[in-house]
């Protein structure tokens, strides 16, 4: 048994590994077997593709059997099990992710240019670029996502085959491409990687149908870590509205997320990032803080705003008070006027008067005290 993949990958790059992944030269049963023998709790969870779930101390350990492709048909693979290293080597996506290393911490390195490319932060797929795409086209997005994360710019053959079979990426679910979209965006600087998606048409095939911007993309990822908001200023532009029913079904989107997109996208049209604090205030009464700051980020790319003046904007806005309307029916019945279709016709009335008025209570004030006047000429 070694521990294979991400996990050495990092090490040999200097970085700290996060989920401890083991291969075996064990079939699934056997695994099992060898588990129950040794008393560690375990679940079959992907037992079909070869993988054991070890459970220690409340920590899972994924063992996966050494495998070999039987047949692919660019989204899932039949495959067999092995005892040979190399073979399972081969069938993995980078050289720099075919790395395996045993409890002693040497590490194997079965094509022989695994180490190489970990320590140069070179992503490149293993063998022929366009056969192992075509095995599964989600590797295309991976490719993308770990030059992003683990690579020092993006190997030109391994993005001339992406390009090439970008079409591949349509025959994904959404669920797949939402997970590798929203990893990327999860990076710190992956910048220039989706510029390279823009430029290269491969970003249409992820988000078909919305306005993406590479100059937005630019301004825009700097000014914010948060996923969505990195989502917002990909798809935001002109009639971005309209595209996102048809993005969220593609993308498989929450309900949580795809109403965020929904809200910021009615409060950019009213949102102006040089809107007086009066403004501010009627944005975050009519559409509260997530939506419009949501929506000022957006606007803020779109303006090639500087992060350090974004950071103002995003405190003003935080210590912005969102006002309550302090008026309720019952106080209008109070004053005098009867209970009927007028009394919500006067609510309304009265409530956008108090918005565009900045939220005075005098002009509450006001309108009480005519309604009650109203009520005492009635009753005469």
């Amino acid at each position: 048994m070694r521990f294979v993949g991400g996990c050495v990958r990092d090490v040999v790059m200097g970085r700290t590994p996060g989920d401890l992944d083991l291969s075996t030269q064990l079939t699934p049963d056997a695994t099992e077997a060898a588990l129950s023998a040794a008393g560690i709790r375990h679940v079959p969870t992907g037992k079909a593709f070869g993988t054991i779930t070890a459970v220690i101390d409340g920590q899972p350990f994924e063992i996966t059997s050494l495998r070999e492709d039987v047949e692919t048909d660019g989204r899932r693979a039949v495959v067999s099990y092995t005892g040979d290293w190399s073979r399972d080597a081969q069938r993995r996506d980078f050289y720099l992710n075919a790395l395996y290393a045993d409890i002693r911490g040497e590490v194997f390195d079965p094509t022989g240019q695994g180490l190489d490319d970990a320590q140069a932060g070179r992503v490149r797929l293993i063998g022929d670029a366009e056969t192992r795409l075509r095995e599964d086209y989600l590797r295309i997005l991976r490719f993308f996502r770990f030059s992003a994360s683990h690579g020092r710019g993006l190997d030109e053959a391994s993005l001339s085959a992406c390009v090439a079979l970008r079409d591949g990426i349509d025959s994904l679910s959404g669920e797949r491409i939402q997970q590798e979209l929203f990893k990327l965006l999860t990076i710190a600087d992956p910048v220039n990687v989706v510029q390279r998606m823009i430029e290269t048409g491969v970003i249409a095939h992820v988000v078909p149908g919305a306005p993406v911007n590479a100059e937005r993309v630019e301004a825009g990822f700097p000014l914010t870590s948060d996923v969505v908001q990195r989502l917002i200023v990909l798809i935001g532009g002109h009639g971005w509205a309209e595209t996102l029913p048809a993005l969220t079904q593609r993308l498989r989107l929450s309900n949580r997320v795809a109403d965020r997109l929904s809200a910021a996208a009615v409060a950019c049209a009213e949102a102006d990032i040089t809107a007086s604090p009066a403004a501010l205030r009627r944005g975050l009464y009519r559409h509260g803080p997530q939506a419009m700051s949501d929506a000022l980020v957006f606007l803020a790319a779109e303006a090639g705003l500087k992060p350090e003046a974004w950071k103002e904007l995003d405190q003003n806005l935080k210590h912005i008070d969102v006002p309550v309307f302090p008026l309720k029916s019952a106080g209008l019945i109070t004053a005098g006027l009867t209970p009927g279709p007028e009394l919500g016709q006067t609510l309304r009335r009265i409530e956008a008067d108090w918005i565009a008025h900045d939220f005075s209570p005098i002009v509450i004030e006001d309108a009480i005290d005519d309604i009650a006047k109203q009520a005492n000429i009635r009753g005469q």
